[in-house]
């Protein structure tokens, strides 16, 4: 699938020439550059579109927009259900034109009814149902996230839909700059749903349903992510490989369901290892396996040798493609062009798609594996911090991280004595929030002019009441996975014409890894322990005696400081529009550029100077496109 759009009117009043030309514009937004580009559904007072990569029933048969009950439905899909096979057979003898997944989902919502169905899918999925019988459009959006969904609403009673912002904004035609999406931007690093960076344009959050009819809106939630408590535990280690090894082989398996090859992102690391294996222990005679590296000292390992021994050992084709910074420096353009909304994390995804894109239509991502499997580094500090009887110095540390040299605030010694004395909280949400935090939040309000809002902590009713760590899980569920990796994904795959797809993030491996204890999963020697035993006999043994994360690192750290580069982003950073704009204290961003091009700090020490520059730069080349351009 790739992506759709949606207009619909409150009145009958027929369309307008400019909104036609609107309509028509929206379209040819949406990223994907296939041959299948648009199909429209026209009726009285509503318009829908859609752009396919076709994936499932090449035929025309699987072309949408797709009408059931003799006309009274029509139904628009973005994304796949993996378990369609399946619900096919619900249908029994009933005859179906086409073989695809979508002829499915829309006979199996007329005669069911949306609200029964969700709960039966496995997969990925936006969707658009419109009945014209009882004037409704009801939306819908994935368990977690993976397919986005944004909508705005008019005054005169109008609503507008789609899979990507920007063909939103077309139809919508006046969106203005959101102060509460950036601040919350250059906190987090993403804006957080749901929000967007436009105002009056919403994310439809995850797990949950939209239904418009005659200019009114009601949202309500379908889904909740939500762990059980102690009680529902496996506790012997044996079962809990044995369900977990089942369990995670069973999700790839079954996101393997194309009528087109599939490959696989393949790292250094374990998450992306385990699913090029699984694949292979699942049949797949043909795996293509994609990296991307670096020539010259980039400052962070070059690890495609180590992803190619991999690929070789599990007898994987493997295609990579090595940057140097001029080379990527070309790319930028092309980059920002494609993004949707501002992320500073996006770009290593956006390059390995490109590389994946020349070979294949699909791919399967390992991300999701440290959300619910407690991989991050951080998660360790949190541990630290949880045990810790010495969280009372909390005030004194944080003053302390302030004047320290930030030489020696990347130690990991520093940052195990800061979390546990309470530097970072004394409670999931505060983890979290400083484990994920960009800049602080006194930083954001010095940087923004004093009438703009200040960012807030995301607040969530979490459902894990059976451990700190499965509450600070939840949380990463929420906002980091929902709001920049998930979302991230997307749309840097399909700028490529390449469906990206997730097995780790899927309904039935999230309610599996509810039930694995805390200590399972988080030891102090690193996170996913119960992922690295399950495959044990799967790995290769550099990958399971590997106990450090492994990530497609880019090397921007070092590569921005070079005189390319350098004048690049000073260019961009005080160009008239960004001072006519007038977000930013433009003689603090002055002294966030000076830190960081005039330091000599590397790797970790050297992050937070260089992310405070990349969010700044990341901001404006967006805003040149999606503000300026308008």
């Amino acid at each position: 699938m790739c992506g759709f759009l949606g207009w619909f009117r409150s009145s009958r009043t027929p369309w307008r020439e400019e909104e036609r030309t609107r309509q028509s514009t929206a379209l040819k937004s949406i990223t994907h550059r296939g041959p299948d580009d648009g199909s429209e559904a026209l009726g009285d007072g509503w318009w829908m579109g859609f752009r396919r990569l076709s994936i499932l029933d090449l035929s025309e048969h699987g072309r949408q927009p797709m009408r059931f009950g003799g006309g009274r439905y029509t139904l628009t899909f973005n994304g796949e259900i993996y378990n369609f096979r399946e619900l096919r057979r619900e249908l029994g003898e009933a005859h179906l034109d086409s073989t695809g997944d979508t002829i499915v989902l829309g006979t199996l919502i007329a005669r069911n009814g949306i609200d029964a169905v969700l709960p039966k899918l496995r997969g990925m999925f936006a969707i658009a149902w419109r009945d014209e019988q009882n004037g409704t459009l009801t939306l819908a959006r994935d368990h977690f996230g993976i397919k986005p969904l944004y909508w705005s609403a008019s005054e005169d009673g109008s609503l507008c839909y789609g899979s990507e912002l920007r063909g939103v904004k077309h139809l919508r035609g006046d969106a203005k700059l959101s102060p509460e999406a950036l601040a919350d931007f250059l906190r987090w690093g993403a804006v957080q749903a749901p929000h967007t960076m436009l105002e009056g344009l919403h994310c439809l959050p995850p797990g949950h349903l939209l239904e418009w009819r005659e200019g009114r809106v009601e949202l309500r939630r379908w889904f909740e992510p939500r762990w059980p408590g102690r009680e529902a535990r496996i506790i012997d280690p044996a079962e809990q490989q044995r369900r977990v090894r089942e369990g995670v082989m069973s999700s790839v398996q079954a996101h393997l369901v194309a009528d087109v090859p599939v490959g696989v992102f393949l790292s250094g690391g374990l998450d992306s290892t385990l699913l090029a294996a699984c694949m292979r222990t699942s049949g797949q005679e043909v795996v293509k396996a994609f990296s991307i590296g670096y020539e010259d000292d980039a400052g962070v390992p070059d690890e495609t040798d180590a992803a190619e021994r991999t690929a070789k050992h599990l007898g994987c084709s493997f295609f990579r493609e090595r940057l140097s910074a001029a080379s990527l420096e070309s790319k930028l353009d092309a980059y920002f062009d494609a993004m949707d909304q501002p992320t500073g994390d996006a770009l290593n995804t956006w390059l390995v798609s490109q590389v994946a894109a020349r070979e294949v239509k699909v791919a399967l991502s390992g991300l999701g594996a440290d959300e619910w499997w407690a991989g991050y580094n951080y998660h360790r500090l949190a541990a630290v911090a949880a045990k810790s009887p010495l969280k009372l110095a909390g005030p004194l540390m944080r003053e302390m991280n302030r004047i320290l040299p930030a030489s020696l605030k990347g130690k990991p010694s520093w940052k195990a004595l800061f979390y546990g004395l309470g530097g970072a909280g004394n409670d999931p949400q505060a983890w979290q929030a400083h484990g994920r935090s960009i800049l602080p939040a006194e930083e954001v309000a010095r940087l923004l002019r004093p009438s703009l809002p200040m960012p807030a902590t995301p607040r969530f009713d979490i459902h894990a009441p059976d451990s700190w760590l499965h509450e600070l899980l939840l949380r990463e569920t929420q906002t980091y996975l929902a709001n920049t990796l998930l979302r991230d994904n997307d749309w840097t795959s399909m700028s490529h014409s390449l469906e990206l797809r997730v097995p780790l993030v899927d309904a039935e491996v999230f309610a599996l890894a509810g039930l694995i204890p805390p200590d399972a999963k988080l030891t102090p020697g690193g996170g996913k322990r119960i992922l690295r035993e399950a495959f044990r006999e799967l790995l290769p043994p550099w990958i399971y005696d590997d106990r450090h994360k492994k990530t497609f690192t880019l090397p921007l750290m070092k590569w921005m400081r070079l005189p390319k580069w350098q004048q690049r982003i000073r260019d961009t950073l005080e160009s008239r529009q960004s001072r006519e704009r007038g977000l930013f204290d433009t003689a603090l961003t002055s002294q966030m550029c000076d830190a960081y091009f005039s330091s000599r700090l590397d790797s970790k020490a050297a992050w937070p100077l260089s992310q405070r520059v990349w969010q700044l730069y990341v901001f404006e080349e967006w805003a040149r496109r999606h503000l300026d351009r308008a």
